[in-house]
């Protein structure tokens, strides 16, 4: 069976229930308040505040600092919802607690409300999932993902991510410097939508990733869906946008498809191979660079259509190379350079154009990066 093709597109709608809600302070009215809700929303509302005075001054925080900005208040807010007695307003409030802590990637506390679902409502604690926490992301297990799968997955996004540090070296991940990626991994019957990435969140960058029951994460599947693949796209989907959000469309799409196909390269070229790949068969038969090469071989650098677009890319790769590329997105980051969309960092080519000719020295490549990237 000849695997598909699904292009996974970023400006999908997302599923929903995504993250637990996190909601403002009820307003007033003619019921009485809710104690256990007012208790939750407290500590939500104390959450989201950590988020935006990070958001607005990151330095060089990271995310897992952030968790000492909470006010004692906040903390005991928490501690008096988990020593309630159950009722039936606790559940829900639980679940608002649940999914503050998601947003602050505050694991211990997660595990904490978790369990107090479990014995208060064991139904509802299903909603809450599974959270496992590391260094540059937090994977948020849904719809019955095991925490062995959520284990492996993680071993395959933190295989991933190097592969991106040795292809490329970005510096900036998720829109709010300092902050871990997420990946909601949901298990799902058939796979009907390929991953995609979600923008509209304001803390940090999502990626809503659907699996199948198996053992572990395989690529293609019996099906045909690239979840290797899919899985590298997207992650070049969060670190850089070059498809604006005025209809230009200036790269159709063909950036992230550039980067996954590198980085699937270069872990499917690796030696030795790390354990996870085993199970990974989308190169060469389907993608990688040379795939990328013959695709564009008749098309000529222009930014009018795809197959311009991503003869400029494959030629900016095969010629400046990948770590010069990934230096002029490092560049713009450090000035600030680069349109911001609900914080989503958006690049157009003229700006990578300039930030290239800046970080090639090499008086010949400048001149080749010239002539593939025209004024």
């Amino acid at each position: 069976m000849r695997p598909s093709f699904p292009v996974a597109c970023h400006l999908l709608p997302v599923l929903a229930g995504l993250l637990l809600p996190v909601f403002a302070p009820a307003a007033a009215s003619a019921f009485p308040p809710d104690p256990s809700m007012e208790k939750a929303q407290a500590f939500a509302v104390a959450v989201r505040k950590v988020n935006e005075d990070h958001a607005a001054k990151p330095g060089t925080a990271k995310e897992d600092d952030l968790a000492d900005r909470l006010p004692k208040e906040a903390r005991r807010a928490l501690d008096s919802l988990l020593a309630e007695k159950d009722s039936a307003d606790l559940p829900a409030a639980l679940l608002v607690a649940a999914g503050a802590t998601m947003d602050l990637d505050l694991e211990e506390d997660f595990e904490r409300v978790r369990a107090r679902l479990e014995k208060a409502a064991p139904e509802e604690a299903k909603k809450a999932g599974l959270l496992l926490s590391r260094p540059r992301f937090v994977l948020l297990g849904r719809d019955g993902v095991t925490r062995e799968y959520l284990a492996g997955f993680a071993g395959i996004l933190d295989g991933i991510l190097d592969a991106y540090d040795r292809v490329f070296g970005f510096e900036e991940w998720s829109k709010v410097p300092g902050k871990k990626i997420r990946v909601k991994v949901h298990l799902v019957d058939r796979i009907t939508s390929p991953p995609h990435f979600a923008p509209q969140f304001p803390f940090h960058s999502e990626i809503d990733f659907p699996v199948l029951a198996e053992e572990t994460l395989t690529s293609p599947t019996k099906q045909g869906q690239f979840q290797f693949y899919g899985l590298c796209h997207e992650l070049g989907h969060v670190v850089a946008m070059l498809d604006r959000p005025d209809g230009t469309k200036e790269d159709h799409h063909q950036w992230a498809d550039y980067t996954g196909n590198a980085v699937v390269e270069e872990l499917s070229t690796r030696t030795p191979a790390p354990p996870w790949m085993e199970g990974m068969r989308d190169y060469p038969r389907w993608k990688g660079m040379e795939r990328l090469r013959e695709r564009v071989k008749e098309a000529k650098p222009a930014l009018d259509g795809p197959q311009g677009v991503m003869r400029i890319l494959v030629s900016l790769h095969d010629t400046a190379g990948p770590r010069a590329i990934g230096a002029a997105v490092n560049l713009l980051d450090r000035r600030d350079e680069r349109l911001r969309v609900n914080r989503v960092r958006y690049y157009t080519f003229r700006e990578i154009r300039a930030a290239l000719l800046e970080v090639v020295k090499d008086p010949d490549l400048r001149k080749k990066v010239a002539e593939i990237l025209p004024e």
